[in-house]
C-alpha cells in the first residue's frame, strides 16, 4: 500500500520482530511520508491500553513486520477503526489456518465487515520462505499448517456514530389521475345516434298482434256456467269457481251469502292483528269459520 507525503501512519507489531527489521521498515516508510508526515509504532499488546485519540491516523498497517503474529480480533479491529481517520486505509497481514490460536481467512473477512470497514479486498497470499514458516509457527504457538494473507480495507468517509438530518420527505404525494385518451373516453359516450345506425328499424309492438288479439271478448263468455247460483247442478268440465271441488267432497251446494271482507286475513286472531276498519274490531279471537258470539258477561257493563 503506497503512502503519500504528510500522512500519519501507525505500525502495529509483535514482540517477536527483530529490532533491525523494525528500524529498516520505519526508515523506508518515513521516506514515503517525508518530513511532513509521521510514523508511529505500537505493540499489539499495548494497543487497547494506549491513549490514542480518535481519528488520528491516515493509514494503519498491522502485521507487516515479520513475523506476522498479530491476530485481528473484533476488539483489535474496533480500536483500529476508532483511531483511523474517516476514509483512512487499513492494511493487515495475518497468518490464517485451523487452530485455537488462529482464525481462518473467512472469519478474518467477516470480522472486518462486522467492525465497520468497507471496500474489503479479497485475501491475497504472501509468499514465505522455508526459514520464515517455522518462526511464524513458533511466534503463534501452533504446529498446524498456516499461510500468510494480506487484506486491505477502508474506514467509511464519516465518523462512526455521526448523525445528519434527512432531507427526504416521507409524505406520500397524491398520485395524479391516469390520463385517458380522447378516443378511449369517446367509447363510453356513444349513443345510438352517434353510431351511425339510422338505417336500423325497431320492431313495432303493435305489429306483433294479429286481428284475433284485438277483438274484445264477449262478457257472457266470461261468466261461470256452473256454481251454486247457477241452474246447473253439475260442474263444468273446466270448472274454475270451486263448484267441482265441493261436489267431489260430498258437500251440498249452499247459497253463498255476502260476508264481511277482510283486508288482512287475520281478523280471527284478535284486536292486536286487526285493522282500524275491521268489522270484527272489539270481538274476541275465534277460529276461521266459527260463528262469533259474545257471552252474557261480556254484554254486561263493568260495575
Amino acid at each position: 500500500m503506497p503512502l503519500a507525503p504528510g500522512q500519519s501512519v501507525l505500525l502495529l507489531w509483535g514482540s517477536s520482530s527483530p529490532p533491525e527489521n523494525v528500524q529498516d521498515i520505519v526508515a523506508n516508510l518515513q521516506k514515503e511520508v517525508t518530513d511532513t508526515g509521521a510514523i508511529q509504532l505500537e505493540h499489539k499488546d499495548r494497543l487497547l491500553l494506549s491513549s490514542h485519540s480518535g481519528s488520528s491516523f491516515d493509514v494503519i498497517q498491522s502485521g507487516v513486520l515479520p513475523p506476522a503474529c498479530v491476530v485481528h480480533t473484533d476488539e483489535v479491529l474496533a480500536e483500529l477503526i476508532r483511531i483511523l481517520k474517516p476514509d483512512g486505509e487499513l492494511l493487515v497481514r495475518e497468518a490464517v489456518g485451523i487452530g485455537e490460536k488462529i482464525q481462518t481467512a473467512d472469519k478474518l473477512m467477516r470480522v472486518l465487515k462486522l467492525s465497520g470497514f468497507v471496500d474489503i479486498s479479497s485475501p491475497s497470499t504472501v509468499q514465505l520462505s522455508e526459514s520464515e514458516v517455522p518462526g511464524l509457527k513458533s511466534a503463534l504457538g501452533v504446529d498446524t499448517d498456516v499461510k500468510l494473507v494480506e487484506v486491505t480495507s477502508r474506514k467509511p468517509d464519516y465518523e462512526l456514530g455521526a448523525s445528519t438530518q434527512l432531507k427526504i420527505s416521507f409524505a406520500k404525494k397524491a398520485a395524479a389521475p391516469p390520463k385517458v385518451e380522447a378516443n378511449a373516453a369517446a367509447v363510453w359516450t356513444l349513443s345510438a345516434n352517434d353510431m351511425g345506425d339510422d338505417d336500423i328499424d325497431l320492431v313495432d309492438e303493435e305489429e306483433l298482434l294479429d286481428e284475433d288479439d284485438l277483438k274484445k271478448p264477449d262478457p257472457a263468455s266470461l261468466r261461470a256456467e256452473c256454481g251454486p247460483n247457477s241452474e246447473k247442478k253439475k260442474a263444468c268440465k273446466n270448472c274454475t269457481c270451486g263448484f267441482a271441488d265441493e261436489l267431489e267432497a260430498g258437500k251440498t251446494p249452499k247459497q253463498k251469502t255476502q260476508a264481511a271482507a277482510s283486508a288482512c286475513g287475520s281478523c280471527y286472531l284478535g284486536d292486536a292483528f286487526r285493522c282500524a276498519s275491521c268489522p270484527y274490531l272489539g270481538m274476541p279471537a275465534f277460529k276461521p269459520g266459527e260463528k262469533v258470539s259474545l257471552s252474557n258477561r261480556q254484554l254486561k257493563a263493568d260495575a
